[in-house]
């Protein structure tokens, strides 16, 4: 009354040597998916970059102004 032993099947899956294309669809139509994104996006684009590039500039602005300060 024991259980009868079964040989388990084994799969294997490979690459053929002879396949150039291995990920052909994630260059291909590159522009038109950055173009996509960037569409469906752009509010949140901007919102995220112009903070960060407003407050770069004004901080430029002020290292200037700083090292301008002593001349007056």
């Amino acid at each position: 009354m024991g259980k009868v032993p079964t040989r388990l099947n084994e799969v294997v899956y490979t690459l053929s040597p002879h396949a150039q294309n291995v990920m052909p669809g994630l260059w291909s139509n590159m522009a038109y998916k950055v173009n996509k994104k960037f569409s469906e996006k752009w509010l949140d684009v901007l919102t995220l970059t112009v903070p960060i590039i407003g407050l770069k500039m004004y901080c430029d602005d002020f290292k200037e102004k700083e090292k301008l300060d002593h001349r007056f």
